[in-house]
């Protein structure tokens, strides 16, 4: 044999492998899931039931096995809380004066449920500022006041010790999520956020939209009478009432010093809803590992299959197409690449629900998993893929809590990509997504490249301004449609990434471990 035909020859077989990922396939799956035949694969509604037995279809086709004994369904049990405005005023009034109450009005001034389910909730109660509403570490915005059947006033966000860095229980404080819960651990009879988009990661419109319908809780986790958000105006309005002024409290609010601040002022009103119990289903499917031993442990490949649904009132959908279509179209690809070459620990392809209501699907399976969680090596979660176009860098933001940072580094080498570890996360995207629910079971897990970021280093203009576009107009909007001329190379880059991640992680002895000095984060 002439030897110096082997490296022409190698040549002519890498070119011959065929790259890991079609195009057509992963379009295939984003326009099915995007289109208006789903109405949005909304919590509790029809299209998202037509996305669950899509998904568990596709598992059967690619050959994973049911996760849940003979189902690839696992109920999740919610409690759909949707305000009847039409019925419904909330008024702040002064009970030391005579003059005019003034009512809220929706989407204006306030968007808000109730987080009872039950459905009629009468209100008197004393409003009392509490700044940032956030108790964590050093803070302590409550002094230990008793705030038992009052509704609390805070500013969104975090407090000053949580904007900077990136990815620790201080960024936590500061979500609607955590500040709802801790109102509800403090009796208060409810809790109001002033909104205010820096703080919040997105604009008022994203909060209307979703607050403003229907919204979801876990059966087992009610919340307060009163759940919701002010507009920053109606906020600087109702705290001037009080005789106090909204930039002064909020530099108040910034030391830890801060003390609560009854308002003098009372909201009345009458909370009418529509209480419903619903039945939703993540979807998972488990590819068998190749090893006996380690076949007992895997990795989480996982994308969120719903999205905000078709509204009620206007008949307007929001297709989801990029949040989550695009994920889940990537899990799909990735699992049936791994199912035809599996790697030596076994392979978890999981679909929650109801992540846009607060990653209640995530939190859901956490609770009673498929396979135990300290069986559970990783969790890699598809969210929001990139669109937009290629780019030279992958995002890693949340992975540097865990060795998983060094293993997701070498794995971005490998394709060429430049990692990139954010110092800052001013959106809290760490917290937005479904991966922290496993970070907060002690599972290294992380969102790579959430295009939600924004920031990337893109190859050109053109795709760092389709990226801008979709944050400042598709977003959370009927405008986050399918678009077959969509630049899906960067789409493919990432799960070129991803697999490579998921077949180190699935083949090699050494499991990701917590680094020192790593802190727990918040109970949910």
């Amino acid at each position: 044999m002439n030897h110096g035909l082997l490296p022409f020859l190698s040549l002519c077989l890498a070119a011959q492998t065929p790259p890991a990922f079609q195009e057509a396939p992963l379009r295939a799956h984003i326009a099915f899931l995007a289109d208006d035949l789903l109405e949005g694969r909304g919590t509790g509604q029809r299209g998202g039931a037509l996305a669950v037995r899509y998904l568990e279809t596709q598992l059967q086709a690619l050959g994973a096995r049911p996760a849940f004994g003979s189902s690839y369904r696992q109920s999740v049990d919610l409690i759909g809380l949707r305000t009847q405005h039409e019925q419904s005023r909330l008024t702040v009034r002064d009970p030391a004066s005579d003059g005019e109450p003034w009512r809220l009005q929706p989407d204006r001034d306030v968007s808000y449920v109730t987080g009872l389910p039950e459905a009629r909730q009468d209100l008197d109660a004393e409003l009392v500022f509490v700044g940032y509403g956030i108790r964590e570490g050093a803070r302590d915005d409550f002094k230990n006041a008793d705030l038992r059947g009052k509704v609390l006033v805070a500013l969104a966000g975090s407090a000053p010790e949580g904007r900077t860095g990136c990815c620790e229980p201080r960024h936590q404080a500061g979500r609607w999520k955590t500040k709802f819960a801790q109102a509800r651990a403090l009796g208060a009879a409810g809790l109001l956020i002033i909104h205010r988009t820096p703080e919040a990661g997105y604009g008022w419109g994203v909060v209307t939209a979703g607050w403003g319908g229907e919204r979801f809780q876990l059966a087992t986790r009610p919340g307060c009478a009163l759940q919701g958000w002010l507009s920053e105006e109606a906020g600087g309005r109702l705290l001037q009432r009080a005789g106090m002024d909204l930039e002064s409290l909020r530099t108040e609010a910034d030391a830890h010093t801060f003390q609560p601040r009854p308002l003098g002022l009372h909201l009345n009103g009458t909370l009418h809803s529509r209480i419903r119990r619903v039945q939703d289903h993540n979807v998972a499917g488990l590819i068998p590992g190749r090893d006996p031993r380690l076949s007992q442990e895997a990795v989480v490949l996982s994308a969120h299959w719903d999205h905000l649904g078709r509204d009620e009132a206007t008949g307007v959908i929001r297709p989801g197409a990029v949040d989550n279509a695009t994920g889940c179209a990537g899990v799909l690809a990735l699992g049936r690449h791994l199912a035809a070459h599996p790697p030596a620990r076994s392979i978890l392809l999981l679909f929650p629900a109801a992540e846009e209501q607060g990653l209640l699907g995530a939190d859901a399976y956490v609770a009673a998993p498929a396979l135990p969680l300290d069986r559970t090596v990783a969790v890699l979660n598809l969210e929001s893929l990139n669109t937009a176009g290629p780019t030279r860098d992958i995002g890693l933001a949340g992975a540097q809590g865990s060795s998983l940072q060094e293993r997701a580094e070498a794995a971005a080498h490998h394709v060429g990509l430049r990692p990139t570890l954010p110092t800052e996360d001013p959106q809290a995207l760490f917290f937005r997504a479904d991966h922290f629910a496993f970070v907060r079971a002690g599972i290294p897990a992380f969102s790579p490249g959430f295009s939600l970021d924004g920031g990337w280093d893109y190859l050109d203009a053109a795709s760092a301004e389709r990226a801008r576009r979709f944050l400042a107009e598709g977003y959370h909007r009927p405008a986050d449609r399918y678009d077959e001329g969509w630049d899906l190379r960067g789409l493919l880059q990432q799960l070129d990434f991803i697999l490579h991640l998921a077949r180190d992680l699935g083949n090699s002895p050494e499991r990701p471990v917590w680094k020192h000095g790593h802190r727990p984060f918040l109970a949910p």
